[in-house]
């Protein structure tokens, strides 16, 4: 296991093979528990970026289409537009889980993503600042039934998500590069 965003295509670990990420017990566990958390997406979405954005200030800036000022002036975020990015990325993650036995178009599908995220000045660093958020935005949805092994099921799956992201960003990276250089 492991991404390192490499395009080497004899890196196994960046060949997009969920199954080396994610078992079919640690799939099932996905599974169930998305059924859980897709009862409210705009709720649990709301959870993750409102933590997200309180344990990473900075990221902020990177979402100013989401935002609007106030009558003293200052940047705050539109609570319409942050509930339909944060249920969008939701319907994404759904859409993720529902593709864990496709592994070859769950990685395509993930590494465009990635593709454009790379016009929201998004870096593949930043992917794992999402971690602690999604963690607890699961955690709260879920109760009791967030178990040690649920999280570590869904680690999983979002080492995946972020690795193929990675891989979208870095090859778009270069063929921007390799455009611009012509």
């Amino acid at each position: 296991m492991g991404c390192n965003s490499s395009t080497n295509s004899s890196d196994k670990a960046n060949d997009g093979n969920l199954d080396r990420y994610l078992s079919a017990e640690e799939k099932k566990m996905v599974r169930d528990s998305w059924a859980i958390v897709s009862l409210d997406l705009a709720a649990t979405g709301l959870h993750i970026f409102t933590r997200l954005f309180e344990m990473e200030k900075d990221l902020k800036k990177l979402f100013r289409r989401l935002m609007s000022t106030n009558e003293s002036g200052e940047f705050v975020f539109d609570s319409v537009r942050l509930e339909h990015h944060a249920t969008m990325v939701m319907n994404n993650l759904g859409q993720a889980v529902a593709r864990l036995d496709e592994s070859a178009l769950l990685s395509d599908a993930l590494r465009q993503l990635g593709e454009r995220h790379i016009a929201y000045n998004i870096k593949a660093e930043m992917l794992p600042f999402l971690w602690p958020a999604i963690r607890d935005g699961l955690k709260m949805r879920l109760g009791d039934k967030f178990t040690t092994e649920v999280e570590l099921a869904w680690k999983h799956l979002f080492d995946f998500i972020t690795c193929q992201m990675g891989i979208g960003m870095t090859q778009g990276r270069n063929s921007t590069k390799s455009i611009k250089a012509k």
